[in-house]
């Protein structure tokens, strides 16, 4: 299972590439993204042969602060449930994502150093934590607008915009649309060279009543064993 870890943990940081697409991330927008929080949505992701369940949340939002926090759920098959949290800091006219924690099971939660925060493979997180001019223009030197489309899902027909990231032999498509809030993704494709980097993620439904598992406070240090399984920047 750890080429499978290793795609879900890439799964679960570009989720937050999705998330930071979308313009309700925004300090000028926190206030009623507020009203928003404990919901999320549920996805299924497929890797390796096997799939995987991945729920989002938006478990707490802090106008005050420009802070919003995201926590994934993700539960696949022989292996035990694993959370991950992430604070965004959105105060600037850029996201940025603050810190990170995770939790195996009923094992106590670890802090995510930062080296582990800014992506997975040849991605990068920062691609996709676009500035309000980026969403203007709609490319940046990285990251390509492909357009609009409607897709179809099991929650439905959505419209959204398109994005697209080639590099060192990864693609990697994002659909995001504000019809999917507050999390905003709808669905991700990756293909690239390795076998973790190829995986699809599909929007199921979108939930409500999400609470947070990890509790910050009681979080340790990175076991050894976690950090060979996550894939480090």
């Amino acid at each position: 299972m750890i080429g499978g870890r290793k795609a879900l943990a890439a799964g679960v940081l570009l989720v937050l590439a999705g998330l930071g697409t979308s313009t309700d991330v925004r300090g000028a927008s926190l206030a009623g993204l507020a009203k928003e929080q404990g919901n999320g949505s549920r996805f299924t992701m497929h890797s390796q042969g096997s799939t995987f369940d991945l729920n989002v949340g938006l478990v707490k939002v802090d106008p005050t602060a420009s802070r919003a926090v995201i926590e994934v759920y993700a539960a696949a098959q022989l292996s035990d449930p694993l959370w991950q949290q992430f604070t965004l800091d959105v105060k600037g006219d850029r996201p940025a994502v603050e810190s990170g924690y995770i939790q195996v099971g009923n094992k106590a939660p670890m802090t995510l150093p930062k080296q582990y925060l800014s992506g997975v493979g040849s991605l990068d997180v920062s691609l996709f934590l676009l500035s309000e001019s980026d969403l203007r223009t709609g490319t940046t030197r990285d990251l390509k607008n492909v357009g609009q489309e409607t897709i179809t899902t099991p929650a439905g027909a959505v419209k959204c915009s398109h994005y697209r990231v080639e590099k060192a032999g990864q693609k990697l498509d994002v659909w995001v649309s504000d019809e999917a809030r507050p999390v905003g993704l709808v669905r991700m494709q990756s293909t690239g060279k390795q076998k973790e980097e190829n995986y699809d993620l599909e929007l199921q439904e979108l939930l409500s009543g999400v609470a947070p598992k990890i509790d910050p406070a009681k979080a340790g240090p990175l076991s050894e064993e976690m950090k060979r399984l996550l894939t480090k920047r």
